[in-house]
């Protein structure tokens, strides 16, 4: 059996592919450990960065924050 690489750019041709391979019927196998973070992901992890610890929550008073407001 042989290997082909293929690096996608977006989401969009990683689906386009995909749905390439299964209609020809041809198998494949997704790599997901080479996983690169986006622009759009960098600028908000540098913007969350940025932010001022003392008025941090945890996970369980965020959780109840969006089921009070949104009806969760």
């Amino acid at each position: 059996m042989s290997t082909i690489t293929i690096h996608l750019k977006n989401k969009e041709e990683e689906t386009l592919m995909e749905n390439l391979l299964k209609k020809m019927k041809v198998s494949f196998e997704k790599n997901e450990d080479d996983f690169e973070l986006t622009d759009e992901m960098k600028r908000v992890i540098d913007e969350a960065l940025k932010q001022d610890r003392s008025k941090a929550i945890d996970g369980k008073e965020s959780l109840k924050r969006i089921r009070a407001k949104y009806g969760l």
